[in-house]
């Protein structure tokens, strides 16, 4: 019997085990017969012996300015293998990639992880800019990610069906600002910066054209380079402006300066920005007190049944809360090993087998209710409803100021 057999009829199994709504427990899978026929959609099998750690890939920064960010990924994945257990018998692992939050060390990572043959899933990558590139590595060998703070729109729009997020895409973000701007805090001018990224200058760009369609002025658009710590000169730009607020699309090392060095060049509006300025320890605390009074966007989480339990235990685990996308973590590796239990298999010899289509079509077909709430996804890999939450810092620490709801 040929190996490609195998693999046609084990893929051909797995769905129409699916389709019987079978429970998750692994079944023996029979011999091919010879009148098995590839399927249209053949993303091939992972095969793990017995013995084999299995393993859940983690793509994030994990060192330079946005670390605190990826191990916040890498502990809620930890710990939501903590909670799952061993799967069919084999144990989990994870293994954290560090994408550095960019284009060429996200493909690298990729790379690594395609060729590990031991990989179930990736948790990842943190940052469009990783992942816009690194997509194309796994969608060519039909990896399976679970990201819990892409947000480019891009990203899903690709059409590759391997790709999930448990997060909104960055044209909510923007109306859910500019809406705020406007309704709730009556700005008419604003001056908006961005880090140059895909992240960064696709969510200042959205943001610049929901404020002019709905009446404002954009005063001054800038482009900074992450890395870079002296903006005295794109301070300079937006003051001569006179705008009510700044919005910065970019992440938290960049902004805490930013923020900091706008005040001390006499800058006493509205400071704005999105999920990538929320990290209390990056953004807050290194801004010195200047983030005091700035507003940002994020994913609404906290809501969940069982969230407050969940953080006291993530709490002791590591020695601190989470960070930003620490919950998000959590849900997407769980909602991996759960989908991977579903459709796991035993074959004659005693290996344990997981169609990579079967996996990728059990997350799409599963609704999840996990600690941010509940999670559903589109055929496109988005969630079909999604909350998005303004938060106010005030006195050190993230307070929530309105919840909007789309698609619920």
């Amino acid at each position: 019997m040929s190996k490609r057999l195998f693999v046609v009829f084990a893929a051909l199994l797995v769905a129409s085990m699916l389709l019987a709504a079978c429970g998750p427990k692994p079944t023996e899978v029979a011999q091919p017969t010879e009148e098995a026929k590839p399927t249209e959609e053949d993303w091939g099998l992972m095969t793990f012996a017995p013995g084999t750690a299995i393993k859940i890939g983690v793509s994030s920064a994990l060192a330079g300015g946005y670390a605190v960010y990826g191990q916040d990924m890498l502990n809620g994945v930890d710990l939501a293998i903590d909670d799952f257990g061993d799967l069919e018998g084999w144990s989990v692992i994870s293994e954290g990639g560090d994408d550095g939050c960019e284009g060429a060390p996200g493909v690298t990572v990729a790379e690594r992880f395609a060729a590990e043959a031991n990989v179930l899933a990736v948790v990842g990558p943190m940052c469009s800019g990783s992942a816009v590139p690194a997509s194309e590595i796994y969608a060519e060998h039909n990896i399976v990610w679970v990201t819990p703070s892409v947000t480019a729109v891009i990203v899903t729009a690709q059409g590759y069906k391997n790709l999930f997020r448990t997060v909104a895409n960055d044209d909510l973000q923007a109306q859910v600002t500019v809406n705020y701007l406007t309704d709730e805090l009556a700005v008419t001018k604003l001056g908006i910066i961005h880090d140059s990224s895909i992240y960064g200058q696709g969510i200042a760009e959205a943001v610049k054209g929901y404020f002019t369609e709905a009446g404002g002025t954009v005063t001054a658009f800038e482009g900074i380079t992450r890395g870079d710590t002296d903006f005295s000169a794109v301070s300079a730009i937006m003051l001569e402006g006179a705008p009510e607020a700044i919005y910065f699309g970019g992440m938290d090392a960049e902004g805490a300066l930013i923020v900091s060095q706008l005040r001390g060049a006499g800058f006493e509006g509205i400071f704005f920005g999105p999920d990538g300025l929320k990290s209390k320890p990056t953004f807050i605390d290194s801004s010195g007190g200047a983030a005091d009074g700035a507003y940002v966007t994020f994913g609404a989480v906290g809501g969940a049944t069982g969230y407050d339990e969940w953080v006291t235990r993530f709490t002791e685990k590591f020695g601190g809360a989470p960070v930003a996308y620490g919950p998000g973590s959590y849900d997407s590796a769980t909602i991996i090993l759960n989908a991977a239990a579903s459709v796991a298999q035993i074959d004659a010899n005693g290996n344990l087998v997981i169609d990579r289509l079967a996996l990728a079509d059990a997350i799409r077909a599963t609704p999840f209710d996990g600690i941010t709430g509940h999670l559903e996804f589109t055929d496109t890999g988005d969630l079909a409803a999604v909350s998005i939450t303004v938060f106010h810092v005030e006195n050190g620490d993230f307070v929530a100021m309105k919840k909007v709801d789309f698609g619920q």
